[in-house]
Parts: structure tokens; sequence; C-alpha cells
């Protein structure tokens, strides 16, 4: 059995809430937020979890022109989806990780955005490659993820998987 995910990662400041879910760490996806439609083109996907990293500019001083952004990781239920046949626990705690590995990224964002950003200037120069970075990072570890567990087939290596995500998300809560 083989697991895929999909992944789009934007960064824009706005989102249509009904249909996303920020994440929190009280809460775990459950079945019924995976609302998508399994793709026609698809042969041997069981789910897709498909996450943005989004950003909110909490404040902007004109006077000073610091500025303070929050990043956040949102999880798309319309573009989100599970092939009901194939459906497990073990399945929806691989896709919450995908979804938890997000968080853990934009963390990782958000701590560069305060070590590097602190005015609009600072803003419209290094945005864009900050979050350019840190997605392209982001995508490369949830292909590793997705290797290495096949897709949360390898129970042990999913295991492993839970405690090194978890530690990630602790590590990177700095703020």
């Amino acid at each position: 059995m083989k697991y895929k995910f999909s992944v789009m990662i934007f960064f824009i400041s706005f989102f249509s809430y009904s249909q996303t879910i920020e994440w929190r760490s009280d809460y775990k996806l459950q079945k019924n937020d995976f609302q998508g439609k399994i793709p026609e083109n698809n042969t041997i996907d069981h789910a897709g979890t498909a996450f943005n990293i989004g950003y909110e500019i909490v404040s902007n001083s004109i006077w000073t022109g610091r500025m303070k952004i929050r990043t956040y990781a949102v999880f798309d239920k319309s573009k989100s989806w599970l092939n009901e046949s194939f459906y497990s626990d073990n399945l929806l705690n691989h896709e919450q990780k995908h979804f938890d590995i997000a968080q853990a990224f934009a963390y990782k964002l958000q701590n560069l955005i305060n070590k590097e950003i602190k005015n609009s200037k600072d803003f419209t120069s290094k945005f864009s490659d900050l979050s350019t970075l840190i997605g392209d990072e982001c995508l490369r570890f949830q292909e590793k993820y997705d290797a290495e567990t096949d897709h949360g087939t390898l129970p042990e290596i999913q295991k492993e998987y839970d405690k090194l995500i978890e530690h990630m998300l602790k590590e990177n809560n700095k703020n």
C-alpha cells in the first residue's frame, strides 16, 4: 500500500477559513476534514494532504517602520482527500504528520523572519527569498518523509518519524 501527498505552499495573507484548518497543537485531523475529490488521474494514492504556509502582518508601524509577522500552517479541506476504502488510523496519522511538518517549517520561517525582517524595507527585499528557501526545504523534507516511511507503510520507521516531527515542532517553536 502506498500513500502519497499533494503539497502546495503559498505565502498569502488571506484564506477562505471555512475550507481551511489552521494548525493547532490541540487539534488532530479527522477523517471528515478530507473533503476533496480523489484526482481522476490517481493510480496508487490513498490520501492527499494539501497545506499552505501562510503569514499575516500583525503590525506595521508608520512611525518606525517596524513590522511584526506571524506564520502558520493551514490544511486545505477542499483539496485534501482520503480514499475511503484504504482509510485507517495509521493513514490518518501519516497525513497528520505532513501537516505537522508544515507547521514545523512555518515555525522555522517565523524564526528567520524574526531575525532578518525588522521593517517594511526588509520585508520587501527579503521575504520572498526567505519563504522560498523554507518552502523548498519543507518540500524536500516531505518527500524524504514519504520515501523513508514508504508513505506510512513501514510502522517502525513511521514511529521514528513521529518522534522526529514532534521534536522538530518543539525545537522550531521559539516564538
